[in-house]
């Protein structure tokens, strides 16, 4: 009921639109008891007295309320149609821009697959629902409560069959409708499981077929999609078996109110056999609508379930705090603070992947982070443009505490080559200057350069216009990294971060890479994270770490001599050290 409520909210502005909705069904209801009502009139006095005037004149009439009927209904379906496919459109665009505002810590708890079933079949599912609940609602009590109104005007005799069917046909939905409502919230839950193993599978389909897993991804998916045949088909049925059941009440109705009411007029107790007949139709008029209220119980309660799920991503926060409102200076380098900062991604200090950090990054300085994988490398750097918030300590841009900084200028200030380098659907212009969108042709094209983008990009057919197909499959991984890097140089930031972002690319166009980017990104500081040791070697200071703790940190030479640690991944790469024993 309550995400019933919000919905009714988003029609605020168009309360008019769905009053004249409601008051369009009511006449088209009318319209329609009306041509029933008339039955009595071409019976009794037309048909049984041969009255030709009052058959053609009748006939008329009923064709007439028949036809305004259609034309009021014909409205409604319009404004249905409206409220439907604006109210997909303001839940979709209002769960789509709130999952841009999510922190990387809410999609470490909600996966894709889910988010995407949110986003499509369960909008869907709302939108049905609000159709038919436009549509027929209201239609349904309405004929109720006048059909039986003019069944006791016309036919008290009757009304009591009237009214056992209607309650018959209620009590049907109460015993099916109910287990629908479980079976609708349990499928959504296995629609969700299939769309996740789905979307895992056809991303990592490469490896599935590298490894020859195909019959073990099958087996996995059948159990999943048999998860799900199991609710779908419980509700399914229940919605089959609504139909036969309403037909079969129906026509019981019709045959108990044609002997009842045929003994009437037998028994010329003043029934007659137009109201008989008129009866007849008041009671279709109640069961049909009845039985399309229950038709559409399913859509309405597998509306609200998938109403309750999207507003369950619409309500959900941030995890990461809204900043403040200070800003920096966007020119120079910046200088970077780690002061005693500690973090985990799950807030649990048992499970902490960085410890005890301090750590002074000068302006304009090179730094490079090395250390083993799960060392912490990524999530130190994290820290930085705010991806996720310490547990303890602070880290600080010129002084400043970056959750005092406005976080959109925040991420203007720091540029990022993520570990993952991935591109969107689009061309190659577009995605280079996917963070500054207005970017120059020739700054592009520098960035391009210093990134070792340009030649490849050149050489393609179509040049920056080249095609550039989901996640960027039609390049090779150290060609994605190239533009990832080139991407992130674009807005000249004060910090540039590479996470890992050489590790496709061959040695030496390694070394080219990192040759020309401190000339582009003259003046900003730059960090390397890397697990080779050729990404670092010769920049200004290397911070080791392992273990989630800073272990040592210096010029390559320094911890050369110093750091056993440092020697061990030196000997491990690129052999024993010069002048040492092995």
């Amino acid at each position: 009921m309550r995400a019933a409520r919000r919905i009714l909210s988003l029609y605020r502005p168009y309360r008019g639109r769905l009053i004249l909705s409601q008051v369009l069904l009511m006449l088209s209801a009318i319209c329609t008891l009306g041509t029933a009502a008339l039955n009595e009139r071409l019976v009794n006095d037309g048909l049984l007295t041969g009255d030709t005037g009052v058959i053609v004149d009748t006939g008329i009439w009923m064709a007439v309320l028949g036809i305004a009927a259609g034309i009021l209904l014909a409205g409604v379906a319009v404004l249905a149609v409206f409220f439907s496919q604006g109210t997909a459109y303001a839940l979709r665009t209002r769960a789509y821009a709130r999952i841009q505002d999510f922190s990387f810590g809410n999609f470490d708890r909600m996966r894709t697959g889910n988010l995407l079933v949110r986003l499509s079949s369960d909008v869907t599912n709302v939108a049905n629902a609000v159709l038919f609940g436009v549509l027929l609602l209201l239609y349904a009590p309405f004929m109720l409560i006048v059909s039986i109104g003019l069944a006791l005007m016309t036919s008290p005799g009757l009304v009591w069959i009237l009214v056992v069917v209607a309650v018959a046909v209620v009590i049907a939905a109460l015993l099916l409708i109910p287990p629908m409502e479980r079976a609708y919230s349990e499928r959504q839950h296995r629609l969700d499981d299939v769309n996740n193993t789905m979307q895992e599978n056809l991303a990592g389909v490469r490896v599935v077929k590298a490894f020859g897993r195909e019959q073990s991804e099958t087996d996995r998916f059948a159990e999943r999609t048999d998860a799900l045949r199991r609710p779908a088909f419980a509700a399914a049925f229940r919605v089959a078996l609504l139909t036969p059941v309403m037909n079969t009440l129906t026509q019981l109705g019709i045959a108990v109110a044609l002997l009842v009411g045929g003994q009437k007029v037998v028994a010329a107790d003043g029934t007659t056999i137009g109201q008989v007949t008129a009866f007849t139709q008041y009671l279709s008029l109640v069961v049909v609508p009845l039985a399309l209220a229950a038709l559409i119980a399913p859509y309405l309660l597998r509306g609200a379930t998938s109403a309750g799920r999207i507003f369950e991503i619409i309500d959900t926060e941030p995890t990461l705090p809204a900043g403040g409102s200070t800003t920096l200076d966007h020119t120079g380098g910046a200088r970077i603070t780690f002061e005693n900062v500690s973090f985990s991604f799950d807030a649990d200090p048992s499970s902490d992947v960085l410890r005890g950090i301090d750590l002074e990054i000068e302006a304009g300085q090179t730094v490079g982070i090395l250390g083993a994988t799960g060392a912490g490398k990524t999530a130190l750097v994290g820290l930085i443009p705010r991806y996720y918030d310490v547990r303890t300590g602070r880290v600080t841009i010129d002084g400043v505490d970056v959750r005092e900084l406005d976080l959109s200028d925040l991420r203007g200030l720091v540029g990022t080559a993520l570990q993952e380098a991935v591109l969107f659907q689009g061309t190659v212009r577009e995605n280079v200057r996917f963070a500054e969108p207005d970017a120059a042709d020739d700054r592009i094209m520098q960035a391009a350069r210093a990134a070792d983008a340009f030649d490849f990009v050149e050489a393609l057919p179509e040049r920056w216009d080249a095609p550039v197909s989901r996640r960027g499959y039609n390049f090779s991984g150290g060609q994605r990294q190239r533009l990832s890097m080139a991407r992130a140089l674009v807005p000249r930031p004060r910090v540039l971060i590479l996470d890992d972002s050489t590790s496709a690319l061959d040695v030496a166009t390694e070394t080219r890479v990192q040759a020309a980017i401190p000339h582009d990104a003259e003046g900003a500081t730059v960090i390397y994270v890397a697990q080779r040791i050729s990404a670092v070697i010769d920049l200004d200071r290397i911070v080791l770490l392992d273990g989630g703790r800073i272990v040592d940190t210096g010029t390559h030479e320094d911890l050369l001599g110093r750091s056993e640690l440092y020697r061990e991944i030196y000997t491990s790469q690129l052999g024993p050290v010069e002048g040492r024993s092995s």
